[in-house]
């Protein structure tokens, strides 16, 4: 019978299988440590952050949490020397540091594993395919993640969650499944657990939470929005070409489609900014449109022009909440559901 309390959280030191993703710097310590600190497994966003400061933003988190955390890193590359050389030394900051998981997407794990057990960290991959599934478990990852299409945010899955979670979970063999995409309810975590996963990874959840570094507006509308009003695209490709998305429509899409879908460099206000946010040093820095950024607190500008990430569970989330009430109601509902039968 399916149960909350799976080998993945004996092996993480966890009381509940449930893990926020780490999407970019949005996901901060506060979050993470909420919902650690409630029993889930908090991950951090550090992609596009060097060495000292993922070891920052770890030692930050140890501050309010001494619960097992992990951190996010997008590791698609070129597969230069200099570009894998990066990486590892972030793969290293991250068992340094002190986390005891790497959350690792959209490339290949294989030149991270032994670089992250030297240092005592696990390492999980996100995947989008049974193929990656089998490549990731016999390079020897630690966990794997399967991403449905519904996904909000990069999406590198083709096939609905509950058709790929089952065949993901049999090539996977012993290695822990999670599972993630059109997620937010306990209904859906009983759902993933009886087909076998071990766990779940939920980011459109925790995109509306207190914690998130998120501007309240991008929050409001992943309130309002429902499954339908998400649009999966590749429209937001400046920073990150050739990666398939899932948004909320706005201003910026309708206008695209209005146009005919012109190709790159042929879009309406291309290269124009459409608003501004603040740059490490504090300076004002432009965002241009179609760039694959968050939208954080600090953005002035217009906010419909700027990629709302979120996955069709938008349908199950009702209001904006602290992180460890969310777990603890995904907790309860997960507890009837299961309970139903």
């Amino acid at each position: 019978m399916a149960s909350l309390d799976t080998p993945v959280c004996k092996e993480l030191g966890i009381r509940y299988p449930i893990f926020s993703v780490g999407f970019g710097r949005s996901a901060g310590p506060e979050l993470a440590a909420a919902v650690s600190n409630a029993g889930g497994c908090g991950v951090l966003g550090a992609s596009g952050l060097e060495a000292h400061e993922i070891r920052d933003r770890i030692a930050a988190t140890r501050r309010l949490t001494t619960r097992p955390i992990g951190v996010n890193l997008i590791i698609d590359s070129d597969e230069t020397e200099e570009d894998l050389a990066l990486l590892r030394a972030e793969v290293e900051a991250i068992g340094d540091g002190g986390a005891e998981l790497a959350v690792l997407f959209w490339g290949d794990p294989a030149p991270y594993i032994e670089v992250a057990h030297a240092r005592g960290a696990r390492v999980f991959i996100q995947v989008g395919s049974v193929d990656e599934a089998r490549h990731a478990v016999d390079a020897g990852v630690d966990g794997v993640i399967a991403q449905g299409v519904e996904a909000g945010g990069h999406v590198r899955g083709t096939t609905p969650i509950w058709a790929l979670l089952p065949e993901v979970v049999r090539v996977a063999g012993t290695t822990p499944v999670l599972a993630s995409g059109g997620i937010a309810n306990g209904k859906g975590i009983a759902r993933a657990l009886r087909l076998g996963a071990q766990g779940v990874s939920l980011g459109t959840r925790f995109v509306a939470s207190d914690e998130a570094w998120i501007h309240e507006e991008f929050k409001r509308r992943v309130v309002a929005g429902r499954a339908e009003d998400t649009v999966l695209n590749e429209l937001y490709d400046v920073g990150w070409p050739n990666a398939p998305h899932r948004t909320l429509r706005n201003k910026t899409l309708d206008e695209w489609e209005a146009a005919g879908r012109p190709p790159p460099g042929q879009r309406p206000g291309e290269g124009q900014p459409i608003g501004y946010r603040r740059g490490p040093s504090g300076d004002r820095q432009p965002w241009v449109r179609y760039s694959s950024g968050m939208l954080t607190p600090d953005f002035e500008g217009d906010v419909d022009c700027a990629p709302i990430w979120a996955g069709q569970s938008v349908s199950d989330v009702h209001e904006i909440k602290p992180a460890a009430e969310i777990v603890t109601d995904l907790v309860r509902e997960t507890q009837a559901a299961l309970a139903a039968g």
